[in-house]
């Protein structure tokens, strides 16, 4: 997350109360991914605190490299996967679960790409300006970045559930807005903007728990 360890920590935190809810609250089994999106958004928030401690205080200077690569696995091979996968598995349109398998394929591929590059290339993170800027040596970064967006902020509006699409246009508003004001640091801001707004999760599995069994 941006600004500070304190604020990290603190989103990490509130995030945990309404990920357990909305776990608790779903009962069809393939909606259980999607509702720990928020536990998930959770754990990199706290992730990314650790290592704005590792930046800014020498006695936790041991904390670095395990949390910038807890922090990365998560903002890199990831979502790229995870978000047609929940996609894909609540889809109840039988034509419209097709097209989301060929993104799932899609996310597949690009996740095990970055994974490969991951622990293959050299990564790192300054803290500056108030935020983290990360530095990811990584080669093709001009198609991987399409490629994420595809898989990431395209995918959920192909889904007929209610109010995914909602969600879809808020995510990618929020990474529009951030790539415009943040450039440099748009894995750490968008990724703030976006542990909160996760939190529409609830929206969505109050409205398609009939609807999804």
């Amino acid at each position: 997350m941006c600004f500070s360890a304190t604020a990290s920590f603190a989103v990490g935190a509130s995030l945990l109360g309404p990920g357990y809810y909305a776990i608790k609250r779903t009962k069809p089994r393939r909606m259980l991914a999607f509702a720990s999106t928020p536990i998930v958004f959770s754990f990199h928030q706290i992730a990314e605190g650790f290592l704005w401690l590792s930046l800014k205080n020498p006695d936790f200077a041991s904390w670095y490299k395990p949390a910038l690569y807890s922090y990365s696995f998560i903002s890199q091979p990831f979502w790229p996967i995870w978000v047609p996968l929940i996609m894909w598995l609540m889809e109840t349109d039988k034509s419209r679960k097709k097209i989301l398998f060929y993104f799932l394929l899609l996310g597949g591929v690009t996740s095990l790409y970055i994974f490969y590059c991951l622990i293959n290339y050299d990564i790192s993170a300054v803290a500056e300006n108030g935020h983290i800027r990360y530095y990811l040596d990584f080669p093709h970064r001009d198609i991987l970045r399409p490629l994420k967006f595809v898989t990431m902020a395209v995918t959920p509006f192909l889904s007929t559930l209610r109010y995914t699409k909602l969600l879809a246009t808020v995510m990618m508003g929020s990474l529009i807005l951030t790539y415009l004001f943040f450039t440099n640091y748009l894995i750490s801001v968008w990724c703030f903007f976006a542990a909160i707004l996760s939190l529409l999760v609830l929206l969505v599995i109050e409205n398609n728990k009939e609807s999804v069994k």
